[in-house]
């Protein structure tokens, strides 16, 4: 992926492919499916998965540490700092609210994919039993101007999950749906049933590796590009300028796209641009 093209092209098969807009409101169908800062894109390169949600974030916290060793010398007061190098991380919580049980379910199963290529992936060997690391397990995570690449603003931040990924289950304050065994399914023989958690909550902690190389040349002028590490002007871009029932059809009529409840077909762009603020946690 290396030019604006590729990147909106995989965030639109994304999308595409995003079972959670069936049971979605249709104001946050529309919303996601035309503007891209309306969703949160993670990508997994080792394996090829990739995941959205919409952006309900609770907060983001990016932090930027230069470490230098310092270096005592006879006769100088203050020891000499040898620059090593400047690591970034960040972090943040994405809230993930279901609408209803079949949406619930397709957030867990979001997070199992999540959770599944928190793994590296194996070449087997001759022994069935010995496997050898081929990969490790890398993440990619696009919101907007605030969390992307900065040599390629389109696509989104290299990293690799350090420390934990954390999963609220937020049983007690948001409650729970209770869907009973289905005969065939795989717990049909014990007699269980699912639970699955009407607000799930996910905190990242991500280390990032840069694909540039941040620092000034003998002019002073940044290297790579001087909006780093946020973009600061939006590409203007949508995904799907209209759209039916939420499904990202871009030969929908405007029409039909009018006639859903709370749809934003009508509104200016202010309009939108505080049905969108109020969608993602603004007032």
């Amino acid at each position: 992926m290396h030019n604006n093209a590729d990147a909106l092209k995989v965030y639109k098969k994304t999308l595409q492919e995003d079972q959670k807009l069936k049971y979605s409101p249709n104001e946050e169908k529309e919303l996601r499916l035309k503007y891209p800062f309306a969703n949160v894109f993670i990508q997994f390169p080792t394996i090829g998965d990739s995941v959205s949600f919409p952006a309900y974030l609770k907060n983001l916290q990016d932090s930027f540490s230069p470490k230098f060793q310092s270096i005592d010398v006879f006769g100088r007061v203050d020891p000499i700092p040898v620059y090593q190098g400047t690591s970034r991380a960040i972090q943040f919580n994405l809230s993930l609210p279901a609408f209803k049980e079949e949406h619930a379910r397709e957030i867990l199963s979001d997070i199992n994919t999540i959770v599944k290529n928190l793994y590296p992936s194996y070449l087997n060997t001759q022994s069935d039993k010995t496997k050898i690391i081929n990969s490790p397990p890398l993440i990619r995570v696009k919101f907007a101007n605030l969390i992307c690449d900065y040599t390629n603003p389109a696509r989104g931040l290299l990293g690799y999950v350090n420390g934990s990924l954390g999963i609220t289950h937020g049983i007690e304050s948001n409650g729970i749906f209770v869907v009973a065994g289905q005969e065939g399914a795989a717990n049909s023989a014990t007699g269980d049933g699912a639970i699955y958690v009407k607000t799930y909550e996910l905190s990242f902690n991500i280390n990032v590796l840069h694909e540039g190389t941040p620092g000034f040349n003998e002019k002073g002028e940044f290297l790579d590009s001087d909006q780093f590490p946020y973009a600061l002007d939006g590409s203007g871009t949508t995904f799907f300028k209209e759209q039916t029932d939420g499904s990202a059809n871009p030969s929908a009529t405007s029409t039909d796209t009018s006639r859903q409840a709370g749809s934003t077909g009508g509104l200016t762009g202010t309009e939108t641009g505080k049905t969108a603020n109020k969608l993602l946690g603004g007032k």
